[in-house]
């Protein structure tokens, strides 16, 4: 097949693809509808343009994306910039070592990945549409590349992207539901992002900004039980093909946490170009020390219960204490434990010095430096913290989801501020936050604790949370 009919024939795919997902969101064939996503545009920073310090990793990562096509990778990302859910099809069958994922098959799997494909999908909708960044192959006047990728792509944002967001949200919801494999799951659906910089549709920062988007967009999920008894569905048809029995408490946590080592990149070294971005960052932050923003994210370098209920609490607009909210507390302390056990496992086996160490120079934190002056930079245990307790408690409360999820980001950001992580080292983390999150849910003992930690916050304020299944009807 020569290369104009191939894109001819992806147009037809991709413009069939958008109809197809308008009419099954009308259908309420997603987890979240349109209006109830959580807005991009809120809770994360804008793009950055061409004079922002964070371009000079995205232009670094560019360069790496151009030297991939040539690879096996890069065939890879050629083959993934299909935009259907059939691509979704194909990669989860090779994760679950099917045949196929169809809906003739594995109706119970295939209705698990469609909806979550369009759930994902349409997380970054909105903020595409606000911002319209133009994507590196037409801010570098190059060619497309890959073989599904049209000239649609040049009046559709880049920012955030697209691909990365439903590849993210699909593979959270099936390391959900078979959670023996969610290591594998997971480094697909961060591969499949990636890829997106390797044929010069997305910028990194866009990529990043994908992940973040799917697992905001799956915490909503979540408030919706449709979520749950799919899970449930597809995972029995699932243990059925595989002969596979489930013992009752086969879900429980226990140890069985994501291993960061087997599903994220390495850290960027100092060999990397992407250093350059680290250490510009670092540079750029320590006049913000002097602000009130720096004075904030000094204060919040403690890493306790007390200071989650503070920053949740006035995220949430209630007091979190242990007598007045007990449920919420505990919730609050027990993605703590899990978020430390997450982000410890990692940090003792992709050690990187945390940036004043590097630099010679004192963090912002007083008396601080010589207890964290040993401990590894990667991942941020602050960042992984705040995002996860954001990514649980906007499900708990989802109409202060977006406030919510600004300031886990933020406290995240914190640490760039301080010193005490690299830029790259606190973009890589958040990934790992929201995978833990997933593997939490897939406990029904953690499911219980959002109940009741829900039913609590109903009861202290008075107001009632809509499910999203009866969302339609209000609007």
């Amino acid at each position: 097949m020569n290369r104009p009919l191939q894109w001819m024939l992806a147009a037809i795919m991709t413009i069939c693809g958008i109809h197809n997902s308008k009419a099954q969101t009308a259908d309420d064939t997603v987890y979240v509808f349109k209006a109830d996503q959580p807005n991009a545009a809120y809770y994360l920073p804008a793009p950055p343009d061409t004079a922002s310090l964070i371009f000079i990793d995205d232009m670094a990562q560019w360069q790496w994306g151009k030297k991939m096509r040539a690879t096996k990778r890069g065939k890879q990302a050629d083959r993934e910039s299909l935009w259907l859910p059939d691509i979704m099809r194909t990669i989860m069958a090779e994760v679950l070592e099917l045949d196929t994922i169809s809906d003739e098959k594995t109706p119970a799997l295939s209705r698990l990945l469609v909806k979550t494909y369009h759930t994902g999908e349409q997380s970054t909708a909105a903020a595409k549409k606000q911002y319209m960044r133009r994507r590196p192959f037409q801010q570098m006047n190059d060619s497309l590349w890959a073989t599904y990728d049209t000239d649609f792509l040049r009046t559709n944002g880049s920012f955030p992207s697209g691909h990365a967001s439903f590849g993210w949200a699909t593979a959270l919801v099936f390391a959900e539901m078979w959670p023996a494999l969610q290591d594998t799951i997971l480094r697909r659906g961060i591969q499949f992002g990636e890829n997106r910089v390797i044929t010069g549709a997305h910028w990194q920062s866009d990529v990043i900004a994908g992940l973040l988007c799917a697992s905001a967009s799956i915490a909503r999920a979540h408030t919706n039980p449709c979520l749950e008894q799919d899970i449930q569905a597809a995972r029995a048809e699932y243990a059925r093909i595989k002969g596979i029995a489930i013992p009752d408490n086969a879900f429980a946590i226990e140890d069985d946490i994501p291993h960061g080592e087997l599903i994220l990149n390495y850290p960027v070294d100092t060999f990397s170009a992407r250093f350059i971005c680290d250490l510009q960052m670092y540079w750029n932050n320590k006049p913000v020390r002097d602000t009130k923003r720096g004075k904030t994210a000094e204060e919040e370098a403690e890493y306790s219960v007390a200071m989650m209920q503070k920053i949740m609490g006035e995220a949430i607009g209630i007091t979190i204490t242990d007598t007045e909210t007990p449920a919420i507390t505990r919730l609050i302390s027990y993605v703590l434990d899990k978020s430390s056990d997450t982000a410890d496992h990692l940090k003792l086996l992709r050690f990187r010095k945390r940036p004043f160490v590097q630099l010679g120079e004192p963090s912002s934190v007083p008396g601080n430096d010589e207890n964290e002056q040993g401990k590894s930079s990667f991942p941020s245990g602050h960042t992984n913290l705040g995002w996860a307790e954001a990514l649980v408690m906007a499900e708990v409360v989802p109409e202060r989801q977006d406030e919510i999820l600004r300031r886990g980001y933020e406290y995240g950001y914190n640490r760039i501020i301080v010193g005490y992580h690299w830029y790259t080292d606190v973009e890589a983390t958040r990934p790992l936050a929201s995978a833990l999150v997933a593997r939490l849910h897939a406990d029904p003992e953690f499911r219980l604790m959002i109940k009741t930690a829900r039913e609590e916050y109903e009861t202290v304020t008075g107001r009632i949370i809509i499910e999203n299944s009866k969302m339609e009807q209000r609007k």
